[in-house]
């Protein structure tokens, strides 16, 4: 019986999916999935490594990415399938390790992403947006409404809104969101080119000066930044801080939370025109990374010139500390809420709050193109149920994993912004995610020896450093470089997991990989007693 059904592991032969995306669309996709406006490097950093050189770190994560983003190339050309992290560790390392660690670590996990993709949308887009447009216009019912966005009650119903429409949108066709992706891009653009200008063109005395005055208008206060600067001294902020190199270097693992991405667009691999061309890989991949590493240090440099270090202290206190007077209308002082402070104009204050918004309805939509496509690859192995990979014959999209997604986000949200303890129980998040790359730059390492045969086929293998295939040098060095990041996130006072008071959001980590694992061990045991051997899947290329 098992010989008999070797040959036809899959569902079918064809996945339904279509290749809508060009390599300029996924190299778009990568740069806004990175969240170039949404860093948490300027709110995070400056405080809790004090001393620490931003621009320094912004580079040195680049670097640290960068082997990782180039063995990516490798693996894509090799296997330009949808499904991406998954496809390529379950075909080099098997099945049982590469859905255990994808499925834990990435559709579990990412669940995390769609509730704080609405807290960005409430908190850092619509809110100082609407705040801003009251103060310049003198409409209270706009201050009103950008105030009761950042409450609990606005972030919980924004968020299952804006992943409601990412659900209606992407299910409709993938081309739809190609199309939009245009739009979001150029209006990211314009906002973070205005960001760019107005810190460029002002100074730390003359920001100062503003920020008093616009918190004034919304909260009613007075002196704020004198005030915010006493009350984050209060609490520990050391304004002239010696430089520590450490610390600095610390930079790298929070960058990267925003770096790593790059690499995002293998998810949907099996839906990008020319996928299998290296020199297409290798621009939408590393091509993406130089150019968001350019734009962080481009706004590091910006916020230095516009409100110096003393203020970029003070605006990460409010975030780090919980310093409540760095904070205007119950928002942190985010690059965004600055710039609007400084921008008197509503015509800039929509530019940039527009792009923000944007942004945070990009961030939706990744997370549900990505998780869906690593389910329905999953489903075609026959390790989640057939119903998972259906795709509509219309639409061509998985409406079936969109929808189920979309269902299991629903409680994430609302526990993200109701159960106090939450954030620190998911601490864990930036440890999964960055886990499952650098084990994908492992998997691109071994390929040429694991699975000799799928990369002799591939146009990356005539690639070679000393007679040693450059997949493999690359991969190991991204391998230890994504591992010294991951680790710092372990080990490091102040990174994720090592923030936590308790041993608890360890333990939570540990238990989304052994449910992982068991999902894994019962639908394998459910297709042995059907008298298909699931293995037998991960020595093929996964369907078209």
């Amino acid at each position: 019986m098992a010989e008999a059904v070797a040959p036809q592991v899959f569902t079918r032969r064809a996945s339904g999916l279509v290749r809508v995306m060009s390599p300029y669309s996924a190299f778009i996709y990568n740069v806004l999935t990175m969240g170039v406006i949404f860093p948490w490097t300027y709110i995070w950093a400056p405080t809790a490594f004090q001393g620490s050189n931003l621009t320094l770190g912004i580079i040195f994560a680049f670097v640290f990415e960068l082997p990782i983003a180039l063995a990516y190339a490798w693996l894509a050309t090799a296997l330009p399938r949808s499904g991406g992290d998954y496809v390529f560790q379950s075909r080099v390392f098997g099945g049982g390790f590469g859905f255990t660690v994808v499925f834990a670590f990435f559709v579990v996990w990412i669940l995390q992403w769609v509730a704080l993709s609405g807290w960005l949308l409430a908190v850092l887009g619509l809110a100082p947006t609407f705040i801003g447009l009251g103060v310049t216009t003198g409409i209270d019912a706009l201050t009103s409404f950008g105030t009761w966005c950042a409450s609990s009650g606005g972030i919980i119903t924004i968020s299952i809104l804006n992943a409601l429409l990412s659900l209606a949108l992407l299910v409709s066709g993938f081309r739809n969101y190609v199309r939009l992706q245009y739009v979001m891009w150029y209006g990211i653009l314009a906002s973070f080119a205005v960001m760019l200008i107005l810190f460029f063109t002002t100074n730390p005395s003359a920001a100062q000066g503003e920020l008093d005055g616009f918190a004034s208008a919304v909260d009613g206060v007075s002196n704020f930044f004198a005030t915010a600067k006493a009350a984050a001294a209060d609490a520990g902020v050391n304004f002239d801080p010696p430089f520590w190199f450490f610390g600095t270097l610390m930079v790298a693992p929070i960058a990267w939370t925003s770096l790593q991405w790059c690499t995002y667009s293998v998810e949907q691999g099996g839906e990008i025109k020319n996928a299998h061309v290296f020199r297409n890989q290798v621009f939408i991949l590393a091509g993406s990374l130089v150019l968001t590493a350019g734009l962080l240090v481009l706004l590091a440099l910006a916020m230095q010139k516009g409100i110096g270090s003393d203020g970029i202290l003070v605006a990460s206190s409010g975030y780090w500390y919980g310093v409540g007077e760095a904070t205007i209308g119950g928002t942190f002082l985010m690059p965004n809420l600055i710039a609007i402070a400084l921008a008197g104009s509503p015509i800039l204050i929509a530019i940039i709050g527009f792009g923000y918004i944007l942004n945070s309805f990009q961030i939706v939509c990744n997370c549900y193109i990505g998780t869906t496509r690593i389910m329905v690859a999953q489903s075609l192995d026959g390790l989640l149920p057939e119903w998972f990979s259906r795709i509509h014959p219309r639409w061509k999209t998985p409406v079936n994993a969109h929808l189920a997604y979309f269902l299991a986000s629903i409680p994430v949200i609302v526990a993200y912004n109701t159960v106090d303890a939450w954030v620190r129980w998911t601490l864990g998040v930036t440890f999964a995610n960055g886990a499952v790359m650098t084990l994908s730059a492992l998997a691109a390492a071994l390929l040429p020896y694991r699975a000799k045969a799928i990369y002799e086929a591939s146009p990356g293998a005539r690639y070679t450093l000393g007679g040693v295939p450059l997949v493999t040098v690359l991969g190991t060095i991204g391998f230890l470089t994504g591992g010294f990041m991951v680790g710092s996130f372990l080990f490091v006072e102040g990174l994720g997991l090592a923030y936590s008071i308790d041993a608890l959001p360890y333990w939570i980590v540990v238990g989304t990989a052994v449910v992982g694992l068991l999902v894994y061990w019962t639908m394998r045991t459910i297709k042995a007693q059907q008298g298909v051997k699931v293995e037998y899947a991960f020595a093929e290329i996964p369907p078209e």
